[in-house]
């Protein structure tokens, strides 16, 4: 499994911490389909997975940043995520 972790507007939250029903769907969902994406992807050299940060300043406004054991790999995974 990939590490997900979701920052919204400056503070890192959890989708079950979340007010409204709809988002905690949402967020799930998202970490559900980088999972999706991401479940085989492992470093050829490392043997690890990625990490993945969801951020944005609101739920309409997130991006991902990727960090992972070698820029190879991160490059690698960012490719596959988009």
């Amino acid at each position: 499994m990939v590490d997900v972790s979701f920052e919204i507007n400056g503070r890192t939250v959890q989708p079950d911490s979340m007010q409204d029903v709809l988002d905690i769907l949402f967020l799930k969902h998202v970490r559900e389909k980088i999972n999706d994406s991401l479940s085989s992807v492992c470093c050829a050299i490392h043997g690890k997975k990625p990490s993945v940060i969801v951020r944005g300043s609101s739920l309409d406004s997130l991006n991902y940043e990727v960090s992972g054991c070698c820029k190879d790999f991160v490059d690698k995974v960012r490719k596959k995520i988009k």
